[in-house]
């Protein structure tokens, strides 16, 4: 039986989708929601402003460590760039002369990037020098837009099988291990990943052909700027860098190192790396600038995370760990309360349940980070999975996919926006790129998902 905090928290979830649908911040509907479904579950107002709280709480304490692993990155960016260090890392990716090669190329080294240092980060490296770069020789923008956020945030996010910030998140949703998440992640990452790249290459070569595209983008002029050769101190902080990260991806493969573990791991190297190369880039400036690097990335990430921690902590209220830690009551769960409702409109067969995850997954994403859904989803996944006995382990890793496939290609004001900035283009014109390969890597991973139930 659903009670009076149900259906409010239910009416601000719709507010929100109202709010997405005319594209405006969400945020403050879920930061009201969080008091008013307060206010309606302990029918006290001092109560429910601690209960506000203490959903802010539950999910910052879930994203902390991930805020602090990319401020650090970020950290790391900017010093490898002051020092041009980050050309000698993207060096052999300018030998290349096509469209072709550019997209893959590009995609798969912005995957690699997004797996050890997250998708906005490794945008932020890749892009900013990889982008006009190949500009210069006649490399149309929009193919590697199109290449980074289908490589970058839609497969390499959607798996994020390094920094396991994802998986983890849904598995303190859903008390499944993380390892579990993992493995049965890595075939529909892999096929939807290689479907949507695939198709967002014919997407790209069509939509060109028709239109003014790489044949007309100008190429450099002689006489043009010349790139920008990084001296000695730069080629030594590129092979730190190289070498530190190399190092930490064997590790964590040898010695099998997972979610927690293996953050903590690529956070303290990536602390190490900041701290060798401050020292030997800044001198006896190192002290005050060490500050201010860490200063600038923490405050960037925390930029980032700040909407996502409102809507996280929002969404949290409906699962189980929410029930427990924000109301401190033993209880399922808003969502799984949902499920037993909609048990008695519709049957939940393999078919509607995988609709029912799909189509929670894409609301929940439309804030356009694809990150702040991970905790719904998940707790969806697993109440619709007791409810009609369905494996939930195959629906929350449905919800993870499409989720964040979702923010990277879907939503115009998610990561497609930041791309499009760094490359210069038209968010709506790289939208109609990459909308194919979003279509292709979705209906991969239904039919994968149907397939194994």
């Amino acid at each position: 039986m659903l009670t009076l905090a149900h259906w409010v928290f239910l009416f601000f979830i719709l507010m929100i989708i109202v709010t997405l649908f005319f594209r405006k911040p969400p945020i403050l509907p879920a930061a009201i929601g969080l008091f008013g479904v307060g206010l309606a579950e302990s029918r006290n107002g001092i109560e429910a402003v601690q209960i506000s709280f203490r959903a802010l709480i539950l999910a910052t304490s879930n994203l902390l460590g991930v805020i602090i692993l990319i401020g650090l990155v970020v950290a790391l960016t900017q010093l490898l760039q002051k020092t041009k260090a980050d050309q000698i890392l993207v060096r052999p990716l300018l030998k290349i002369k096509s469209m072709s090669l550019a997209y893959w190329a590009v995609g798969v080294t912005m995957w690699v990037l997004t797996l050890l240092i997250w998708p906005t980060p490794a945008l932020t490296l890749l892009g900013a020098v990889v982008v006009p770069i190949l500009g210069r020789i006649g490399i149309h923008p929009l193919v590697l837009a199109a290449s980074l956020a289908i490589f970058g945030k839609g497969i390499g996010l959607s798996g994020d099988f390094i920094i396991q910030g994802a998986p983890s998140l849904v598995s303190k949703a859903t008390g499944i291990p993380v390892t579990v998440l993992l493995s049965a992640s890595f075939p529909v990452v892999i096929l939807s990943g290689i479907c949507g790249a695939g198709f967002g290459y014919i997407a790209i070569r069509f939509f060109l052909s028709g239109e003014q595209g790489a044949a007309d983008y100008p190429r450099s002029e002689p006489g043009s700027e010349p790139l920008q050769i990084p001296h000695e101190r730069g080629r030594l902080l590129a092979g730190i860098m190289a070498l530190g990260y190399t190092g930490t991806v064997f590790m964590i493969l040898m010695f099998k190192i997972h979610g927690d573990e293996a953050s903590g791991l690529i956070g303290g190297v990536t602390l190490l790396i900041l701290c060798i190369c401050t020292v030997l880039t800044e001198g006896k400036n190192a002290f005050s600038q060490f500050i201010n690097y860490v200063k600038d990335g923490l405050r960037y990430a925390m930029g980032v995370f700040a909407p996502i921690v409102m809507m996280a902590g929002f969404f949290f209220m409906g699962t189980a760990a929410g029930s427990e830690q924000i109301f401190l009551k033993e209880g399922a769960g808003f969502f799984y309360d949902y499920t037993i409702l909609l048990a008695e409109w519709i049957p939940l067969t393999k078919w509607t349940v995988v609709g029912l995850v799909t189509f929670t997954a894409v609301l929940a994403s439309l804030d356009g980070s694809g990150f702040s859904c991970l905790p719904l989803v998940g707790g969806m996944a697993i109440a619709l999975s007791q409810v009609s006995q369905i494996p939930a382990v195959p629906l929350a890793v449905l919800g993870q996919v499409v989720g964040i496939w979702t923010g990277a290609a879907l939503i115009p004001w998610g990561f497609a926006a930041v791309t499009s900035a760094v490359a210069g283009v038209d968010v709506q014109r790289l939208m109609k790129y990459i909308l194919p390969a979003y279509l292709a890597a979705i209906l991969t991973a239904l039919g994968w998902t149907l397939f194994q139930l």
